[in-house]
């Protein structure tokens, strides 16, 4: 079985992998234009609480709600409030200081009230509207008011009496204790991952699976990449639990799809792996070692494409255009295929004779009339050894575009002859020859008899031709050879046995003397050659 990484390993490297590209996302926060600090208009005082509370000013922060006449809702100090807003913010109403009134809503006949949104969940709604009070605006008691209802409602109650030092450390948007529970769900993952991986594993080493071959290999080779799609799907199903800011879970997500597209491509080179080993194998079974090079070449090209278009389309996630990259990709490829035309036609002509699986080691072949046997099957070219005993190098480009005839492959010799007789054989005569030379060909253990085909075909220039086409079973050559010698020597009898006999070229010359008498002198064609 092909080697597989171990899962502790790979998924360690993977995952780290994962949180720096998570980390990298979620720090891409959005950048707005930001006003000035201060409570001179609704504007500057929505921002001047977000920067307070960022920077862990919770005593300052509180200042910025209003008293209700009540008193502060279920006993909380003014700190956990502003605590408490500042996460329904996060969650659910991320502020857009540009549609926050700004120095109009101080103007004659302003009602001294902004609305800058409402926060709603689990059937519990707060409006957050920003009150002047005498030269100032601050948080409506009101808004104050609602604050703990849908603190719960958000689940985000609790936060709010953590330590200080939990919320006020930030990395990326995200608050200490967050990233702590972001680890926590991680190892959760690797738990998880690490079981459905160890699980895929042992079934896929049973002997009911195993006999599958690469299917159960390959099945052990995504298992890893599923541990750390799974990692990845707690992270966002555990998402809601940790009160993660709107930009936060917008980068999250965006960081989860783009990492979800590499692992992927991670689980498809992994299987590209397993499936080359896999043909490399049945390769060395067959004999052909040296093609095992045309695969590897594969698997290196396909792996590298296969990076390269998860690469690309995770880049894309973020909105990235990289057509521009590309297309200067594609052309560069271009004109690298368009310099070694030769060289990737013999590639591709070595990768079609191994994948028709046409020709093997020891195969008698005949190419565009040369006759010899496959001695290797390389990268680039095929060795043949020929009859003379010489090497014959045959690019693998010429050779898949040319006609090969698999001697090796018949499953017998067809025998072709022709049986001159001299002309003075008897038409009754030739009737005997010939069902004599049937009988013999029906009766050899070696001849198809169905394939018996002797007759009386043609009147030659000097000779009757008999005509006769037979299919010796045999795959030996040097048995087809001997069989051909008996029966030939069986025809020299037969016609022998019968007062005939074979004709030869000859010529008839009339000579007349001088006394008119005509005198027939014939003569071989040899001689008169001669």
């Amino acid at each position: 079985m092909p080697r597989v990484l171990p899962f502790r390993r790979s998924f360690a490297s993977v995952l780290l992998a994962c949180a720096l590209a998570l980390l990298a996302a979620v720090g891409a926060v959005r950048a707005d234009d930001m006003p000035e600090r201060g409570q001179d208009t609704p504007r500057n005082a929505a921002y001047t609480f977000i920067v307070l509370a960022r920077d862990g000013e919770w005593r300052d922060a509180s200042q910025l709600l209003q008293r209700p006449e009540a008193g502060w809702p279920e006993g909380a100090s003014p700190e956990k409030l502003a605590r408490a807003l500042k996460r329904a913010l996060d969650q659910r109403l991320w502020l857009d200081f540009s549609k926050i009134p700004g120095a109009e809503a101080n103007g004659t006949g302003a009602s001294g009230r902004a609305r800058i949104g409402a926060i709603e969940a689990r059937g519990v709604t707060m409006d957050v509207d920003l009150v002047r009070a005498g030269d100032q605006w601050v948080f409506a008691a009101g808004t104050v008011e609602r604050v703990p209802a849908i603190a719960h409602a958000l689940g985000v109650w609790w936060v709010a009496s953590l330590p200080q030092f939990l919320v006020d450390v930030r990395v990326a948007e995200i608050e200490l204790w967050q990233w702590v529970g972001l680890v926590a769900i991680a190892m959760l993952g690797i738990a998880a991952g690490w079981t459905v991986s160890r699980s895929i594993r042992r079934g896929a080493s049973s002997d009911a699976l195993r006999r599958l071959g690469p299917v159960a290999q390959s099945v052990v080779a995504v298992s890893t990449p599923l541990g750390v799609l799974l990692s990845l799907l707690a992270m966002r199903l555990a998402q809601p639990l940790l009160g993660l800011s709107e930009p936060a879970r917008e980068n999250l997500a965006l960081g989860s799809r783009a990492l979800t597209v590499i692992v992927m491509a991670w689980a498809v080179a992994r299987w590209l792996k397993i499936v080359t080993a896999t043909l490399e194998e049945q390769m060395a079974r067959r004999g052909i070692t040296d093609a095992t090079s045309i695969v590897r070449v594969g698997r290196v090209v396909a792996t590298a494409l296969v990076w390269l278009l998860g690469v690309a389309a995770a880049m894309q996630v973020f909105g990235l255009d990289l057509s521009a990259v590309i297309a200067g990709l594609g052309i560069g490829t271009a004109a690298i295929a368009l310099a070694s035309q030769q060289t990737l036609a013999n590639l591709f002509g070595g990768a079609s004779v191994v994948a028709d699986r046409v020709l093997h080691i020891g195969d008698t072949i005949s190419v565009n009339g040369t006759v010899g046997t496959v001695e290797r099957i390389g990268i680039r070219s095929t060795h043949l050894r020929t009859l003379d005993r010489t090497l014959l190098v045959v690019a693998n480009g010429d050779l898949a575009q040319s006609r090969v005839d698999k001697l090796s492959a018949r499953d017998g010799f067809r025998h072709s002859a022709v049986l001159g007789l001299v002309y003075e054989t008897r038409p009754d005569t030739i009737r005997a020859i010939v069902a004599e030379l049937r009988a013999r060909l029906n009766a050899d253990a070696m001849v198809d008899p169905t394939t018996v085909l002797v007759h009386f075909t043609a009147f030659g220039a000097s000779s009757l031709d008999v005509d006769i086409k037979v299919v010796f079973r045999t795959t030996d050559f040097a048995e087809y050879r001997a069989a051909v010698e008996r029966f030939n020597l069986d025809c020299i009898a037969i016609v022998a046995r019968h007062g005939s006999g074979f004709a030869f070229p000859s010529r008839t010359v009339y000579v007349v003397g001088e006394d008119g008498q005509r005198t027939e002198v014939r003569q071989a064609a040899a001689a008169a050659g001669g």
